[in-house]
């Protein structure tokens, strides 16, 4: 029996907490390194981040394509088959959160993450003087 493949039109883009209305273009994934999943890594830039928010792309994508970034990113693959498992694992958790949900990602003992949902900042109110 063939396995069914996931997909989602839901991705994790940068977050920055100081700037909470900046929109940050860039596509996250689970930072893999020695000490397991603790960050995310921008994909395009190879910059690390602590959390991300929940953004909806308007098109369905798998883990291939995923793939297919990091691959065109030139990022060092250590094991093909590690990695498209982690982001397997990541498109499937990312289907759970809403989009705008503020995410952060926890490294298991087991060598796998979870992804955790975080508070959203407070919204600032803009007062007017009279």
């Amino acid at each position: 029996m063939e396995k069914l493949i996931m997909k989602t039109k839901k991705v994790l883009a940068p977050f920055d907490l100081n700037n909470p209305r900046k929109k940050i273009k860039g596509f996250l994934c689970p930072n893999i390194d020695e000490e397991g999943v603790n960050s995310f890594l921008e994909i395009d830039t190879n910059k690390e981040w602590n959390i991300g928010r929940v953004a909806f792309i308007g098109m369905e994508i798998s883990k291939n394509d995923v793939f297919a970034r990091i691959v065109d990113s030139g990022k060092k693959i250590k094991s093909v088959d590690g990695l498209l498992n982690t982001i397997e694992d990541y498109i499937e958790q990312i289907s759970n959160f809403k989009i705008g949900d503020v995410v952060g990602i926890k490294s298991l003992e087991n060598g796998n993450f979870e992804l955790i949902k975080l508070q959203k900042p407070p919204r600032r109110v803009n007062r007017k003087l009279p």
